[in-house]
């Protein structure tokens, strides 16, 4: 039998809250399990996967769903229980999906969407949120091991443009730059 979207989507959240590229969470799929994608867990092997995934550092967030959690949950399409646990997994309430499905479509709520194209789309839009979280997060942990409290105050940086901090290719690239001055330093 294989797992749910929810379980599945719980997955994909541990790989990114983990920073782990394709090829390493391929290897940890064939590791732990034996198979190549997590669509192809069966539940036993969906549950060695998660204790793999805390182990190495994964912190699931308490059980406590978002808040604000559409009355028709239970006839949308599975999307929306990984819509669910992504929002649950970054701290947001519904109102943040309705405010994405306003901004995409027009609709006011996530709720009211038609179709699991358009859910598709929502989570799409969840995704790039967590993963500009995330790189955030790794300029922070970067900057307290360059000793600074922001990239802004590093010399030899180039001025970081206003708004950066929701900029995911500029994130990406100050990433690269704090990662080489942090190796440059252990070099020396």
């Amino acid at each position: 039998m294989s797992i749910s979207k929810g379980v599945l989507g719980k997955i994909h959240i541990a790989k990114g809250q983990l920073g782990m590229d394709d090829d390493s969470y391929r290897a940890l799929l064939r590791r732990v399990a034996g198979v190549e994608s997590a669509k192809d867990l069966n539940t036993r092997q969906a549950g060695r996967l998660m204790v793999e995934l805390e182990r190495l550092g994964f912190k699931p967030k308490p059980s406590g769903k978002a808040k604000g959690k559409p009355h028709n949950f239970a006839q949308l399409s599975g999307e929306i229980e990984v819509i669910e646990a992504q929002l649950t997994n970054m701290g947001l309430p519904w109102s943040y999906a309705d405010a994405i499905a306003k901004r995409q479509f027009g609709v006011e709520k996530v709720a009211w969407l038609k179709t699991p194209k358009q859910l598709t789309a929502v989570l799409a839009a969840l995704h790039v949120e967590q993963e500009k979280r995330e790189l955030l997060h790794q300029v922070e942990e970067l900057c307290k091991a360059l000793g600074v409290s922001d990239p802004e105050r590093i010399d030899g940086l180039e001025a970081l443009p206003k708004g950066w901090k929701r900029q995911r290719p500029i994130l990406k690239a100050l990433v690269d730059a704090l990662n080489n001055l942090v190796i440059a330093r252990r070099g020396d």
